[in-house]
């Protein structure tokens, strides 16, 4: 688990970046959206901006996951690179955001930031809801089944049942 202490880091600096590599058990992704089985490298940029940070993130590994139609486990490739700004939770009870704010993330304590709950997130929010080993996956299924659901209906028609 990697905590940074954002207060200190930012004393000296205005920048900060630096590279990490995650353990698949330091990230602990829940069992029934996937398994990471091999290290996750994190590249990552933050800078300071007014009521919080710019965090740029490069995400680059494989999760695996299993096809929703076919049911056959295969890799994907959750590489990606985003930047997210992170903010300390609002103190007011009610909050309204603003279309622009939607991309935020939120931090409880400045002094001991997780990032890898942070990535933890990214890589959740990377994989799809109904994961597929390819677009066409099954495809032959349907149009077999689109060909017999016509047959049968022309065997209908002729038999003068609809």
């Amino acid at each position: 688990m990697v905590k940074l202490n954002l207060k200190e880091i930012f004393k000296t600096r205005n920048r900060f970046s630096q590279s990490y590599l995650f353990k698949p058990e330091d990230i602990k992704l829940p069992p029934d959206l996937g398994e990471i089985r091999e290290p996750i490298s994190l590249y990552v940029e933050i800078t300071k901006e007014r009521g919080g940070y710019r965090v740029y993130m490069e995400i680059e590994g494989y999760v695996v996951l299993e096809c929703s139609r076919c049911l056959t486990i295969y890799q994907k490739d959750i590489g990606r690179s985003e930047s997210i700004r992170i903010e300390p939770y609002p103190t007011r009870d009610v909050l309204y955001l603003k279309p622009s704010e939607l991309e935020v993330s939120f931090f409880e304590d400045e002094e001991a930031f997780d990032l890898t709950q942070l990535l933890r997130e990214q890589i959740i929010l990377s994989i799809p809801t109904k994961p597929l080993c390819s677009p066409d996956c099954m495809a032959g299924f349907q149009e077999q089944l689109e060909s017999r659901v016509t047959t049968l209906g022309d065997l209908l028609k002729k038999s003068n049942m609809l």
